[in-house]
C-alpha cells in the first residue's frame, strides 16, 4: 500500500488559497521543531494544519492525566478525513505517551472550516510529568519490522497547565484591572472587561462579586462562553462561580454585564484571578456517566483592583438636586430606558416614643416612553458616617407607569436618633440578578430636606395644604349615672387641597395626623385624614371631630399640631409640618 509522506526539510504549498485563509501562518522549518511558533497553526499534510489549543498535565489521585485540544484546519475546498496517526507526547525525560482520541473527535474536516479534538492520557506514575512536544507519527504496520515517520513535532513546554497550582506566566496573557480581553482559546470576538469589584457576605463567608462587561464587537450574535474565574491570593485559591443567569448571548454592537462570585477567608487580601475554560474527554468503548471527563485550562490571568480603585467605585457619587434625574447605568437589568428616576423628597421622620428615626425617600418614575412600562423593583441602601442603612420600599401597588405620568414610591431607612447627618449616599441597588449579592447600578449624594415651618402653607409632597381659618369648639357629653362630663372636640377648618405636580401615588402614600395637645405637651386626642384615595380631605370648609379623648375635665387652651404620616414596615413615622395655637 503506498502512502502519503510528509517530507522531512520542508513543505510547498502551491495553493494561492492557503494564502488568503485566515487561520493560515507562514510556516517554519519543520526540521527544527524548536523553532515552530506555536501561536499559529503548522501544516500536518496536505491541506490540515493544527494548533494546540491547550494542553493539561495533572497530578491525580491515581497518577497523571496528560489531556490536549487540538485545532484542526482545512485550507481546501475538499471535505478531508482526519489522518489515522498516533499522537504522542514526549516529557522532559524522554518518554513517550501515546494519546487516545475522545470517542466524539470528529472523522473529517468541511471544507475551508475546522474542527475540534480531544486526546488524552492517563498514566499511572506518582510523579508530575512535564511534556515538551507533542509528536503526530505515521506508524506502518503493513511491513515487518512496522516503519514510524514522524509527521510532525511541536515544542509545548510553554503551553502546558499544571492544574490549580499553575500560574500564567506569558506575559501577553496576563492583563491588569480594567483592561479589556479577549479568551484566547475560543474562536469569539467577545471581549470582557473586569469593571467593578465588591465585597457581600453569604452567612459569614466573605464574597467577591465581580462585574465584568461583555462586548459584541463583531457581525453576528455570540454565545457566553462557558468558563471558571478563580481568585488568588499569596497562600491559596478559591474558586469561583457564576452569580447571575439572565445573559447568556450578546448580539452584535451589543454590551451587557455578568457576575462572578469568589468566597474567600476572612481578612483575605486577593492578588489576581485566573480564568480557565473547560474541556471535555469521552472515553472510548464506555457508555457511563464516569465516561464523560471534565478538566480545566487556564488561559489568562488578570490583576486585582488597586485599593485607589476599589475607593473610586466606592465614592464616585456625585452631589444630587432634589427632582432632577439620578445617572443610572444605562446598561442595568432593573430600569427601562425609558423610564427616569428622581427623588422628590428627602427628609428624617420622628418614630413617637421609639429609639430610632425613619429616612424617607421619594422617589418618582417618569415614564418618557409611549407605552405603559413597568414599575421599577430595585433596593435601596444609604451611606452615611461610615454606616449602612438598608431601605424598605413601601406603598408600591401599582405595577405599570403609564406614558407621559408619573408614580411615586416611598423608600424607609431605619436611622440613629442621635447620628443622623445632613448628607448621605443614596445608592440603587439591583437584588435579583445576581441574587443573594447586591449590585449597585446609581449612586448620588443626597442633602437631607429641612423645609420651614408654615403654619399656613403646610407642604407634604405631592401635596399642599392652605388654611385660609380655623375654629375648635368643645362637645361635653354627660352621664347621669356617674354625674361625669365626657369632652370630645370639633374643627372646623377652611383649607385648600391641591397636588403641586401631577403625579401618581398609592392611596396610602401619606396622610394628615391633626392631634391635639395641652400646652405642657399632653395628648389630649387625634383624628388622622386621607390626602388622596376615597373618603379624602378636599377644599372647602369641613368638619372634623375628635372623638378619643378620655380627658374628664375641659382643656384649655389647646395646641393644634398638624403632621404627615407614612406607614412603613416598623409602624408609623411623622413629621411636623404646623403648629397651631388656638
Amino acid at each position: 500500500m503506498k502512502k502519503v509522506r510528509k517530507q522531512a526539510l520542508s513543505v510547498v504549498l502551491i495553493s494561492s488559497l492557503l494564502l488568503s485563509f485566515p487561520y493560515c501562518a507562514a510556516l517554519a522549518d519543520e526540521t527544527q521543531a524548536a523553532a515552530v511558533d506555536t501561536r499559529y497553526p503548522s501544516t500536518l499534510t496536505g491541506p490540515l494544519q493544527v494548533k494546540i489549543n491547550g494542553l493539561l498535565s495533572e497530578h491525580t489521585l491515581t497518577g497523571t492525566r496528560i489531556g490536549t485540544i487540538v485545532k484542526m484546519y482545512n485550507v481546501s475546498n475538499d471535505t478531508v478525513r482526519v489522518p489515522d496517526y498516533e499522537i504522542r507526547i514526549v516529557t522532559d525525560n524522554g518518554a513517550r505517551y501515546v494519546l487516545r482520541g475522545s470517542s466524539d473527535n470528529a472523522i473529517s474536516v468541511p471544507p475551508m472550516s475546522n474542527i475540534t479534538l480531544s486526546y488524552m492520557a492517563q498514566v499511572e506514575l506518582p510523579d508530575n510529568l512535564k511534556p515538551t512536544s507533542i509528536v503526530w507519527v505515521d506508524v506502518n504496520k503493513d511491513v515487518y519490522p512496522k516503519v514510524e515517520t514522524t509527521m510532525l513535532d511541536l515544542p509545548i513546554s510553554n503551553l502546558v497547565w499544571y492544574g490549580d497550582q499553575s500560574i500564567v506566566s506569558d506575559p501577553a496573557l496576563i492583563k491588569k484591572w480594567g483592561e479589556a480581553f479577549t479568551i484566547p482559546s475560543l474562536d469569539s470576538a467577545l471581549t470582557y472587561t473586569p469593571i467593578n469589584m465588591t465585597t457581600d457576605f453569604k452567612d459569614q463567608t466573605p464574597v467577591q462579586v465581580i462585574k465584568l462587561l461583555v462586548q459584541n464587537p463583531g457581525k453576528q450574535t455570540e454565545v457566553i462562553p462557558g468558563f471558571i474565574i478563580e481568585g488568588k491570593s499569596s497562600t491559596q485559591n478559591y474558586k469561583g462561580s457564576r452569580a447571575d443567569q439572565t445573559v447568556s448571548s450578546i448580539d452584535p454592537g451589543e454590551k451587557k454585564y455578568i457576575y462572578w462570585t469568589v468566597p474567600t477567608d476572612l481578612d483575605t487580601q486577593l492578588i489576581s484571578f485566573t480564568l480557565s475554560t473547560p474541556e471535555s474527554f469521552k472515553i472510548p468503548n464506555r457508555t457511563d456517566a464516569s465516561a464523560n471527563l471534565t478538566y480545566y485550562i487556564g488561559r489568562l490571568s488578570f490583576g486585582a483592583p488597586t485599593a485607589e480603585q476599589l475607593v473610586s467605585d466606592s465614592t464616585k457619587a456625585s452631589a444630587y438636586l432634589l427632582n432632577s434625574q439620578i445617572p443610572i447605568d444605562p446598561i442595568n437589568n432593573v430600569v427601562n430606558p425609558n423610564i427616569n428616576i428622581s427623588a422628590a423628597d428627602f427628609q428624617i421622620y420622628e418614630n413617637k416614643g421609639m429609639g430610632y428615626s425613619t429616612g424617607i425617600i421619594k422617589m418618582r418614575f417618569s415614564n418618557k416612553g409611549d407605552k405603559p412600562l413597568p414599575v421599577p423593583q430595585f433596593a435601596a441602601e444609604l451611606m452615611g458616617n461610615g454606616f449602612i442603612y438598608a431601605g424598605n420600599r413601601i406603598n408600591a401597588s401599582t405595577s405599570l407607569v403609564v406614558p407621559g405620568t408619573d408614580y411615586l414610591v416611598n423608600y424607609s431607612f431605619v436611622l440613629p436618633v442621635g447620628g443622623t447627618v445632613d448628607q448621605y449616599n443614596l445608592r440603587l441597588i439591583d437584588n435579583k440578578t445576581a441574587a443573594p449579592y447586591k449590585i449597585n447600578f446609581a449612586q448620588s449624594i443626597l442633602t437631607v430636606n429641612k423645609p420651614v415651618k408654615d403654619n399656613v402653607k403646610l407642604n407634604m409632597y405631592p401635596y399642599e395644604v392652605t388654611i385660609h381659618d380655623w375654629a375648635l369648639t368643645n362637645i361635653a357629653l354627660s352621664n347621669p349615672s356617674t354625674l361625669s362630663y365626657k369632652y370630645s372636640y370639633k374643627l372646623r377648618i377652611n383649607m385648600d387641597l391641591k397636588t403641586l405636580e401631577p403625579v401618581m401615588v398609592d392611596s396610602n402614600y401619606n396622610k394628615l395626623l391633626i392631634e391635639l395637645e395641652t400646652k405642657d405637651g399632653r395628648r389630649i386626642a387625634s383624628n388622622t385624614q386621607s390626602l388622596n384615595g376615597e373618603g379624602r380631605l378636599t377644599s372647602g370648609e369641613q368638619l372634623i371631630y375628635f372623638t378619643d379623648s378620655t380627658s374628664d375635665q375641659l382643656e384649655n387652651p389647646i395646641v393644634l399640631k398638624i403632621y404627615e404620616v407614612i406607614e412603613t414596615p416598623n409602624g408609623p413615622v411623622r413629621s411636623l409640618v404646623a403648629t397651631l395655637n388656638n
